[in-house]
């Protein structure tokens, strides 16, 4: 056994340490959450909404936890599609072939599955665009196994 003192092995000892102690809460909370906690994702509001339509990015809109990517695509003139894509593995373990909700604020809710590819195209008429708030984009899952 090596009676020396390494800061760095200190540093590296605490740093673990640290990360398994925010882990074991984090896992804590979870379990003590259980059902009525859903895991919802929310957008940050970088739609805008012009004199008579709403503007997304080029790019589209990524969610806050950087797993689904949101683009509003033109159908028409009266309707549009909302497809939302599953990013990285992670993101495709997270939401393939899972049920969600999708909330455009609080006048539209609309429920769909994500398909195996991590896709899951909304298609909105004339009315949905005209209630739909997507300053306020949030996805809840609904089943929360896999």
């Amino acid at each position: 056994m090596n009676s020396t003192f390494d800061p760095r092995d200190a540093a590296r000892f605490l740093r673990t340490l640290r990360v398994a102690t925010q882990t074991a809460i984090a896992l804590n909370d979870l379990d003590r959450a259980g059902e009525r906690m859903r895991p919802v994702s929310t957008f940050a509001a970088l739609a805008a909404k012009g004199t008579e339509e709403w503007r997304f990015p080029a790019a589209g809109i990524l969610s806050g936890d950087g797993l689904v990517l949101a683009r509003l695509e033109h159908e028409g003139d009266e309707a549009k599609v909302l497809t939302l894509q599953a990013q990285g593995v992670v993101g495709l373990n997270a939401y393939a072939r899972r049920g969600v909700k999708v909330r455009l604020g609080d006048a539209l809710q609309i429920d769909g599955v994500f398909d195996r590819d991590g896709r899951l195209h909304v298609v909105l008429d004339a009315d949905a665009l005209t209630r739909a708030d997507f300053s306020r984009l949030e996805i809840e899952l609904l089943d929360l196994q896999p």
